[in-house]
């Protein structure tokens, strides 16, 4: 077993290393092509790019928890969790969603993957090797109001992506103005479920590695909801300028 302290610190240090993240995101700031910018090295196809990037995140949570040889049902249930997502987003949705032919700067690759690789080590390592829950964890408010968030915001997200991509069959070029449902109240809610989803999970796992990926979720995602929605008020006419990036009322 480590010293939990260690997990700790890293996963402290961490989740502050979001905050800058956020701020030069906010800035326009965009070394790796997360906000329209080519990025650096040559261009991927675009399926490949999200299956390679989305693979260390699908095995390497799973992988060092496994590895451990403390199970536990908590553990068993959140990587569960991980494993339905991932699996979804690893294996399906990025031979269906991602345009055929659209391609991605290596430098997002390569930031993706390192950006996987530090999270799902952290959480294995917290959930095989740290990790205490009370016997009663599963029925904890804490865990409930989690899995409450953790679902509704996979589907919102699932919902969205599919939507756009039903959306984009119907246009030779892929441009869309996206319409229906949630699209009809904010630009992106594909980003917002996926920031909820995340908050859920470091809820009902009540961890600082949980927090971090929380955090890191929102310093990725925001400045692309907002970049997304410059971009579509840019593209088309008539695009609700007051419609929010991702949170009525709030952003």
């Amino acid at each position: 077993m480590s010293q939990p302290w260690i997990v700790l610190a890293v996963a402290i240090a961490w989740g502050l290393a979001a905050l800058p993240a956020l701020a030069a995101g906010l800035a326009g700031w965009d070394p790796v092509g997360r906000l329209g910018d080519r990025g650096f090295g040559p261009r991927v196809n675009s399926r490949w790019a999200w299956f390679l990037l989305e693979l260390p995140a699908l095995v390497t949570f799973p992988a060092i928890y496994l590895a451990s040889g403390n199970h536990h049902l908590v553990g068993n249930v959140v990587v569960g969790l991980w494993l339905a997502h991932y699996g979804h987003r690893g294996l399906v949705w990025c031979v269906l969603v991602p345009k055929r032919g659209a391609s991605v700067p290596l430098s997002m690759c390569t930031a993706s993957v390192a950006f996987n690789l530090v999270n799902g080590g952290l959480l294995g390592w917290f959930m095989g090797h740290v990790a205490d829950y009370p016997g009663g964890w599963l029925t904890d408010p804490r865990f409930i109001a989690g899995l409450v968030l953790f679902t509704a915001g996979a589907a919102l997200n699932v919902w969205a992506d599919y939507r756009l991509r039903h959306l984009r069959q119907g246009e030779p070029g892929g441009r869309v103005k996206p319409s229906g449902g949630p699209f009809d109240v904010v630009c992106c809610p594909n980003l917002s479920g996926e920031i909820i989803e995340w908050i859920g999970f470091a809820l009902l796992t009540w961890s600082v590695p949980g927090l971090a990926f929380a955090l890191w979720t929102i310093a990725n995602l925001v400045p692309r909801a907002l970049w997304r929605r410059r971009w579509y008020r840019e593209n088309f006419s008539g695009y609700p300028k007051d419609r929010a990036a991702l949170f009525p009322g709030l952003l």
